[in-house]
């Protein structure tokens, strides 16, 4: 479980850059766009937010609560 809490961890430190950097091949991506298209560009934007928070979140969760 500790290892899946820090594998957490750097994927939200990757979504957080994904958000400042908005790099154009996430944008790009037709999976993307559709949810673009139906939620709105802020729309997108607070979700890629909560969902950062979240798996951020859960990761540090995980590593505080177990021990290795």
């Amino acid at each position: 479980m500790y290892t899946f809490g820090i594998v957490l961890i750097i994927v939200g430190i990757l979504y957080v850059l994904m958000l400042l950097l908005k790099p154009p091949f996430l944008y790009n991506n037709i999976k993307v766009k559709t949810m673009i298209k139906m939620m709105g560009k802020k729309g997108f934007d607070i979700f890629f937010i909560v969902w950062t928070i979240l798996v951020l979140g859960g990761g540090i969760l995980i590593v505080t609560l177990v021990e290795k």
